[in-house]
């Protein structure tokens, strides 16, 4: 308890200050300054406002947030003469904040003042928290009163207090009209129906609109719609239009579908706070209306007519349909044959890329039997050039698919000739769940990288270079790899010698034909060899 003490203390001192500084013109109507209604709305930070009202007040609903504006705050007054408004502002924050007070939305007595502290004594008081500012004293007896308020470093987030002290007006209807739905359009019938009790709805109807007359505080009004029969509360809303006329008015929109059935419905329009803790009602005499509702359904097309209809959309979309087919036919072909023109264009680039690479080999095998020849090696010369003559038939006839024993063959021809020159080991092996004598693969796939292992990984290690060829199965893939044991090379950069690069623009050429089963290549090297992969995707 004594830890309170010098807080109690400061606020009898703080209503004391305020009693000598509020040198009021107002005078004989006292304001009660011990019960002091905090107004602001709790969504805006920084700056609270309080309200002290005089003795003549009868009824305070000092807070009734207002819909869809989570920053406003509406005050409900009965018989106060004489209202003091003060404002909670931290003390380094006064001249960031900004207010205004307007009278019945006309009147402006304050625009944009910066909240004053008079008594610079309360500066040192209230240090750690917030200051109690004097926005002033004011007549509002049957007025509309607004404060605005903002933080100048944010001008887009803007509170507002409505302090209402004015006799609330009953609802009075404007206008009952329909909306409707006619040859697609929708459109507002301009007929006012008030003076009607009995309507007519069909298939037409969208909705039925009330309008009522201008008010001050259109969103205390909520309109409620009952079923006479059950008492059941069909609609309930508060949320008023203003377009479609000018000069606008509050009205709103109940759907058609709350009058599927005959009967008869009331319509009640009366003000209600939004204070849940307050539920006296407002002295103000409801608007009731009471109305009838007959639905027709209304038959769009005679018997003949919709069989017309009927057999004229059956045609419609018969013909949209044959012309849809037609459409996709001619697309397809069109498809097959830029696929077919672009196979045909793979093809001959693939020609050309080969007819490259042929004489690339072939004079690389040249220079290898004049290399032998010219050291005086004649008996390997010779092996090598009967095995050059069977490989040089193999890589002339020019064949696109060849088994993988066929391939095998081929460079078994070619490693044996290098290997008179060079005296490496080699290997190649297939494994055994392979039909290497019925699957086929692209010739020639592997002879340039076996070439560029040989010429660039193992000539120099003589009898200590290695190469391994591998065919094996991986799932629905064949997957081939060479193996040596060179000193490797950057496989990002581009060389001088054409097969490695050759034969990578043809592999791309490849998949170009075989889009469902690529080949992807791949070249891993290091200083302690080079591993080329070949995956024939969805192969086997």
């Amino acid at each position: 308890m004594k830890k309170h003490i010098p807080f109690l203390f400061l606020m009898i001192f703080t209503q004391v200050c305020y009693a000598q500084n509020d040198k009021s013109k107002y005078s004989k109507e006292k304001i009660n300054s011990r019960m002091n209604y905090s107004i602001s709305s709790s969504s805006f930070e920084g700056f609270r406002l309080g309200l002290q009202l005089d003795s003549a007040t009868k009824r305070v609903n000092y807070h009734n947030p207002v819909p869809n504006q989570p920053l406003n705050n509406l005050v409900y007054l009965e018989g106060t003469k004489f209202a003091k408004i003060i404002g909670y502002i931290h003390p380094d924050s006064l001249n960031y904040y900004r207010f205004s007070i307007t009278e019945n939305d006309t009147i402006q007595i304050v625009t944009d003042a910066i909240p004053n502290v008079k008594d610079h004594s309360l500066l040192v008081l209230f240090q750690k928290h917030s200051i109690p500012v004097n926005l002033g004293t004011y007549y509002i007896e049957n007025k509309k009163i607004t404060i605005t308020y903002y933080k100048i470093t944010n001008r887009t987030k803007v509170a507002n207090v409505i302090i209402y002290n004015k006799k609330l007006v009953p609802a009075k209807l404007k206008l009952v009209t329909f909306e409707k739905i006619e040859k697609g359009r929708t459109g507002i019938e301009m007929e006012n129906k008030i003076e009607s009790t009995n309507f007519t709805f069909d298939s037409s109807t969208k909705n039925i609109l009330f309008g009522i007359e201008n008010v001050d505080l259109d969103f205390l009004y909520t309109a409620t719609l009952k079923e006479k029969s059950t008492g059941k509360v069909l609609f309930s809303s508060n949320m008023w239009n203003y377009d479609f006329y000018s000069p606008s008015f509050p009205y709103l929109q109940i759907d058609n579908e709350y009058f599927k059935k005959d009967g008869d419905y009331e319509l009640s329009i009366v003000p209600k706070l939004s204070w849940p803790m307050y539920v006296k009602p407002l002295p103000v005499k409801p608007l009731v209306y009471s109305f009838s509702v007959k639905y027709e359904k209304n038959n769009l097309f005679t018997k003949k007519e919709l069989i017309s209809y009927i057999l004229y959309s059956i045609a419609v979309l018969g013909l949209i349909f044959g012309l849809i087919i037609i459409f996709i036919k001619r697309k397809n072909k069109a498809k097959l044959i830029a696929e077919q023109q672009q196979k045909q264009i793979a093809k001959l680039q693939l020609n050309s890329v080969r007819s490259q690479l042929n004489p690339h080999f072939l004079f690389n095998a040249l220079a290898g039997i004049q290399n032998l020849m010219n050291k005086g090696e004649i008996e390997n010369a010779n092996q090598y050039l009967t095995k050059f003559a069977r490989l040089t038939r193999n890589v002339l006839d020019n064949k696109d698919l060849v088994s993988i024993n066929e391939e095998k063959t081929l460079l078994d021809d070619y490693l044996q000739m290098e290997q008179m020159r060079f005296g490496f080991q080699y290997s190649i092996n297939i494994s055994p769940d392979l039909d290497a004598e019925n699957i086929e693969i692209p010739a020639m796939l592997l002879q340039p990288f076996v070439e560029n292992a040989v010429k660039h990984g193992i000539a120099e290690k003589g009898n200590d270079g290695k190469i391994e060829v591998i065919f094996k199965k991986q799932a629905a893939d064949l997957v081939l790899s060479i193996n040596d044991n060179g000193n490797g090379f950057d496989s990002s950069k581009t060389y001088k010698g054409l097969g490695l690069e050759l034969s990578k623009n043809r592999i791309s050429l490849l998949n170009t034909i075989y889009k469902n089963t690529p080949l992807v290549l791949d070249i891993h090297s290091t200083k302690n060899g080079t591993i080329i992969t070949i995956t024939l995707t969805q192969w086997l």
